[in-house]
């Protein structure tokens, strides 16, 4: 069995510098599902962008470019570089977005699956000018039409396109994002805030993902804003990067809570453990996700989860249990959820553990792997 994924991954270590490109649900998934394919001995192949590549580690490498710039031109270079390289006939393509499928698709015809993680789709429509989004829906619709299955990472995502692709409704299944306990486990929070020069008294709220559209980092400063007015022992947490950082920097002197946040920037992967580990709570609001994966690594960390009605989320987090679900457009009940979560959160942890139990990585990667072997027996 062969295997070739596409998109931009990396493989780190403590060696390893931070790649500012490289962090993202997405790239988490996709990584994920590699090393568990190769622990099966399936055969894995990848194009696209691999940070720190090691020939050791048993993936077929097609570099489509040296450094990840924006998704157009990542596109273009797909084409053109498949002009040139080869893919063994009885490989499975596994694309993780649909243009990219579509690129690839155009000259290499094999037996294909995309993963959908959330509906694209309503973002291009949203953030594109006219001629991004005529581009974007021809090479979907050609994409839709070439795969084999389309799997999507929650409910919400299978409805949005099988509304929009009735035709293909066949096509469809839902497999949720999975996490991984070996790298996302509860650590000693005295011991991890150590390490960030935070008080043991500090009342700690972490976000983890993008900042950029469609994430609402704008609405949980001015959340937190609400709670630092009530006590500076608040602390938020912004983990990332993206096109409204600095934005989002401004809006945190504006409301002149700059001294209550701490910007880490992007780190690895293999950092985030810690960082969850150190909070009393971590929060999502977010205009369009699919199955968050920040949201599960946070809960197998031991750390409840504010976060809006968005995706699978009101599949994994149950108020009063494991956190709070949430009005992305209520900054009041945003505050509140934050502030009652926080006082909480030791008595949640067992709860948040136990409640991602059945994402694990084993659970979700068997059910893609037998969608492979029943590809190829076809």
């Amino acid at each position: 069995m062969k295997i070739y994924h596409i998109g931009t991954i990396a493989n780190e270590s403590s060696s390893t510098k931070r790649e500012l490109k490289s962090i993202g649900g997405i790239s988490g998934y996709i990584l994920e599902l590699i090393n568990y394919s190769l622990l099966k001995n399936i055969k894995i192949g990848f194009i696209g962008k691999i940070y720190n590549y090691k020939k050791s580690s048993g993936i077929n490498y097609i570099q489509v470019q040296k450094k990840v710039t924006s998704t157009n031109k990542f596109l273009i270079n797909l084409f053109i570089k498949s002009l040139f390289f080869k893919i063994p006939y009885d490989a499975i393509i596994h694309a993780h977005r649909p243009d990219h499928l579509a690129a690839l698709a155009l000259l290499k015809r094999r037996k294909s699956i995309i993963t959908l993680h959330g509906q694209q789709a309503h973002t291009v429509n949203i953030r594109k000018n006219f001629v991004i989004r005529y581009i974007y829906k021809s090479l979907e619709k050609f994409a839709f039409k070439k795969a084999h299955v389309l799997i999507a990472v929650d409910h919400i995502t299978e409805q949005f396109y099988s509304n929009l692709y009735p035709h293909y409704s066949n096509k469809f299944i839902t497999i949720p994002t999975g996490v991984n306990s070996d790298l996302f486990y509860p650590d000693n929070k005295a011991n991890c805030r150590k390490s960030l020069m935070l008080n043991k008294e500090d009342k700690i709220i972490i976000y983890i993902g993008r900042i950029e559209p469609p994430k609402k980092v704008d609405v949980i400063l001015k959340a937190f804003q609400l709670l630092n007015e009530k006590d500076k022992s608040y602390k938020l947490i912004l983990v990332g990067g993206g096109v409204s950082l600095e934005q989002i920097k401004a809006l945190a002197v504006e409301l002149n809570i700059q001294e209550h946040v701490l910007f880490l920037g992007v780190r690895k992967r293999i950092e985030l453990q810690q960082l969850y580990s150190a909070a009393d709570v971590s929060v999502l609001i977010s205009g369009n996700e699919g199955s968050p994966l920040s949201i599960k690594e946070s809960l197998a960390c031991g750390v409840p989860v504010v976060a809006n009605n968005v995706g699978d989320v009101t599949k994994v987090i149950e108020n009063n249990d494991n956190g709070y679900i949430v009005n992305s457009d209520n900054i009041n009940e945003i505050c509140e959820k934050l502030e009652l979560t926080i006082s909480q959160s030791n008595n949640m942890k067992d709860k948040c553990i136990s409640s991602v139990e059945k994402y694990s990585i084993k659970n979700v990667s068997d059910k893609i792997i037998e969608i492979y072997k029943k590809l190829l027996d076809e």
